[in-house]
């Protein structure tokens, strides 16, 4: 799939989110347009608290998404998390993020409820 996107298919509306368990743990994949991998986030509880560490690569943005989400997740489900982020669109334009963002956080959620009923 290309980056690529216009008005009759603005984009977002082809994000994905599959989650993965992992033992007691689970992993998210996060993707839409040319999916790659752009953040990833682990987070975990140490000493009664949660904590998360993000490792980005350069020029990439999803790192502050897959840190959210990923403790967002973890909390719920009360175990170790990975979400691995990657969402590019060509020429995306400004006012287009907070969509792109919007639809990544609805798809996430619902999986992240369709994990918690599971399990």
């Amino acid at each position: 799939m290309t980056g690529a996107y216009n008005d009759a298919a603005p984009p977002g509306e082809d994000i994905r989110v599959e989650a993965i368990r992992q033992g007691r743990d689970w992993l998210f994949l996060l993707s839409g347009g040319d999916a790659h991998i752009g953040a990833v986030s682990t987070s975990w509880k140490e000493a009664g608290q949660w904590k998360v560490t993000t490792h980005a690569v350069p020029g990439h943005r999803e790192d502050e998404l897959a840190a959210a989400m990923a403790l967002r997740a973890s909390e719920a489900l009360g175990t170790t998390v990975t979400v691995a982020a990657g969402i590019h669109y060509d020429q995306l334009r400004k006012e287009h993020i907070a969509l792109v963002v919007e639809q990544a956080w609805l798809r996430f959620t619902t999986e992240l409820d369709r994990v918690r009923r599971e399990v």
